[in-house]
Protein backbone atom coordinates (compact mmCIF):
# COMPACT_ATOMS: atom_id res chain seq x y z
CA UNK A 1 0.00 0.00 0.00
CA UNK A 2 2.78 2.40 0.89
CA UNK A 3 4.65 1.79 -2.38
CA UNK A 4 1.53 2.51 -4.44
CA UNK A 5 0.81 5.64 -2.40
CA UNK A 6 4.35 6.94 -2.86
CA UNK A 7 4.27 6.15 -6.59
CA UNK A 8 1.32 8.55 -6.86
CA UNK A 9 3.19 11.06 -4.69
CA UNK A 10 0.45 11.11 -2.06
CA UNK A 11 1.03 11.64 1.63
CA UNK A 12 -0.92 9.61 4.17
CA UNK A 13 -2.93 12.74 4.92
CA UNK A 14 -3.78 13.24 1.21
CA UNK A 15 -4.88 9.64 0.74
CA UNK A 16 -6.87 9.73 3.98
CA UNK A 17 -8.71 12.83 2.78
CA UNK A 18 -9.54 11.18 -0.56
CA UNK A 19 -10.80 8.05 1.23
CA UNK A 20 -12.67 10.03 3.87
CA UNK A 21 -10.71 8.35 6.67
CA UNK A 22 -8.48 9.64 9.45
CA UNK A 23 -4.73 9.80 8.70
CA UNK A 24 -4.08 7.80 11.87
CA UNK A 25 -6.09 4.89 10.44
CA UNK A 26 -3.86 4.73 7.34
CA UNK A 27 -0.75 5.09 9.47
CA UNK A 28 -1.75 2.11 11.64
CA UNK A 29 -2.61 -0.03 8.60
CA UNK A 30 0.70 0.75 6.85
CA UNK A 31 2.73 0.06 9.97
CA UNK A 32 0.94 -3.25 10.57
CA UNK A 33 -0.49 -2.28 13.94
CA UNK A 34 -4.05 -2.58 12.65
CA UNK A 35 -5.88 -4.57 10.01
CA UNK A 36 -8.26 -2.76 7.72
CA UNK A 37 -11.81 -3.85 7.27
CA UNK A 38 -12.91 -4.64 3.70
CA UNK A 39 -14.75 -1.35 3.31
CA UNK A 40 -11.64 0.72 4.05
CA UNK A 41 -9.51 -1.49 1.82
CA UNK A 42 -11.99 -1.03 -1.01
CA UNK A 43 -11.77 2.76 -0.71
CA UNK A 44 -7.97 2.66 -0.67
CA UNK A 45 -7.86 0.29 -3.66
CA UNK A 46 -10.06 2.59 -5.74
CA UNK A 47 -7.95 5.67 -5.04
CA UNK A 48 -4.58 3.97 -5.50
CA UNK A 49 -5.69 1.88 -8.49
CA UNK A 50 -4.00 -1.22 -7.02
CA UNK A 51 -5.41 -4.44 -5.58
CA UNK A 52 -4.70 -4.90 -1.88
CA UNK A 53 -6.58 -8.17 -1.39
CA UNK A 54 -6.70 -11.60 -2.99
CA UNK A 55 -4.12 -13.55 -4.96
CA UNK A 56 -2.84 -10.72 -7.13
CA UNK A 57 -1.95 -8.10 -4.52
CA UNK A 58 -0.21 -5.15 -6.14
CA UNK A 59 -1.80 -5.68 -9.56
CA UNK A 60 -3.41 -2.70 -11.23
CA UNK A 61 -7.16 -2.51 -11.01
CA UNK A 62 -9.02 -2.97 -14.26
CA UNK A 63 -12.03 -0.94 -15.25
CA UNK A 64 -15.57 -2.10 -14.62
CA UNK A 65 -16.56 -5.38 -16.20
CA UNK A 66 -18.50 -4.98 -19.41
CA UNK A 67 -21.63 -6.94 -20.01
CA UNK A 68 -21.29 -9.10 -23.06
CA UNK A 69 -24.11 -8.99 -25.56
CA UNK A 70 -24.75 -11.82 -27.89
CA UNK A 71 -25.62 -11.00 -31.46
CA UNK A 72 -28.43 -12.99 -32.97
Amino acid sequence: MQAARLALQLSQRDLAAKCNEKPSVLQEIESGRATANPQILSKIERHLGVKLRGNDIGAKLGGPKRATTSQQ
